[in-house]
């Protein structure tokens, strides 16, 4: 069985949860024994992950000389080997008939109309029906992103979709007692909330801040990642939490993991997550989880983490009150280290590998 797996995402992000899960993926499967291709490989890429991949250990194919940016919302247009696998990580099927389509759905925040808005917003929700409607197989990456494909296309036989949740990359407890090792110009024995990833849409950032307005002013917020930060989104910061913020717009894991071990919690305030690999991250180093009980959220936070009914700075800020009992928060946190094991990539791979090997032999078999 020949696997292509189309590497155009890392042409459309810089970062980003969907590019951790491709670099995963291509990670696990140049381990796998299996014979596999890379389509649109950028070896001089700007992508934080695709510059770790090391190119030689696939056969690196040239789709077209289209422009990636164009041809991202093209069905793929480099014919494959018959029989053949084709795993799109990112909207893209093959129109040949004779090999295997492979789709990997993260969310429907289009559909939702909660992200971004038109014209971008209607050539993503186009792309993604042709795609799921030409799928042989279908990989969500949730439960609740399950229920949503089935919502928004009832026709789709559900045989065909699988879940495979994602995995947790590699974070720690590490003993607060040693010497830490941190590139951070911060002092990290203040009490401080961490935020981690995008702001904008349904990510609620002003709702971190707004919980802030709530809490003891002996509470910071430092705000990680994300999109570049705008000129209304620091005089927010000034207006309502002045003196009490950082901003890392761009940091190592190493040092994410470090802020994790030291933060009094993360505060996810996302109204809506196809999977959410802050929660995971941070459950995974020690750190407490506060976010919504929203879409993917009880799938990977479960009862390790205290989840608001909804989006709001109030029932946020009691949540974070809670911790204060001590003996209450180390419970969190041993329940937050419990629960993440199930979240490996070596498990994400190897059923991802077992799906097609299903599809395959559904499809081919005689």
């Amino acid at each position: 069985m020949q696997v292509f797996l189309d590497n155009i995402v890392f042409s459309i992000q810089k970062a980003g949860g969907v590019s951790a899960y491709w670099y995963e993926l291509l990670c696990g499967m140049s381990n796998s024994g299996l014979s596999v291709g890379c389509l649109n490989a950028r070896p001089q890429s700007d992508n934080i992950f695709e510059r770790n991949i090391d190119y030689h250990r696939f056969n690196c194919i040239r789709e077209s000389w289209i422009p990636h940016k164009y041809l991202r919302y093209l069905p793929l247009r480099y014919s494959l080997p018959p029989a053949a696998v084709f795993h799109g990580g990112y909207l893209r099927v093959s129109p040949q008939k004779d090999i295997l389509n492979i789709l990997t759905v993260h969310d429907f925040a289009h559909e939702r109309k909660l992200a971004t808005k038109f014209p971008r917003g209607l050539a993503n929700t186009l792309q993604k029906a042709y795609s799921i409607r030409r799928a042989d197989g279908i990989i969500c990456i949730s439960n609740s992103t399950r229920r949503e494909l089935l919502h928004f296309f009832p026709d789709i036989h559900p045989a065909k979709v699988k879940v495979i949740h994602h995995g947790i990359g590699n974070f720690f407890p590490i003993s607060k007692q040693q010497p830490v090792s941190c590139s951070l110009h911060m002092d990290l024995q203040k009490k401080f909330i961490l935020y981690v990833g995008a702001r904008r849409h349904y990510k609620n950032f002003f709702m971190a801040v707004k919980t802030m307005e709530l809490l003891s002013p002996s509470y910071h917020l430092v705000a990680v990642g994300g999109e570049p930060w705008n000129k209304k989104e620091m005089n927010m910061m000034e207006e309502k939490i002045a003196g009490r913020y950082h901003i890392f717009p761009a940091i190592s894991q190493a040092d994410l993991n470090v802020l994790y071990n030291h933060a009094f919690c993360l505060l996810y305030t996302s109204a809506y997550e196809g999977f959410g690999f802050p929660p995971g991250e941070a459950m995974k180093a020690g750190c407490p989880v506060v976010t919504t009980g929203a879409t993917s959220m009880p799938e990977v936070v479960g009862d390790a983490g205290l989840m608001a009914e909804s989006a709001d700075p109030v029932l946020f800020a009691e949540k974070i009150s809670a911790l204060e009992n001590e003996n209450y928060r180390q419970q969190l946190i041993k329940q937050g280290l419990q629960r993440v094991q199930q979240f490996t990539w070596d498990k994400s791979v190897q059923e991802t590998i077992g799906f097609y090997k299903d599809c395959w032999n559904l499809k081919f078999s005689t």
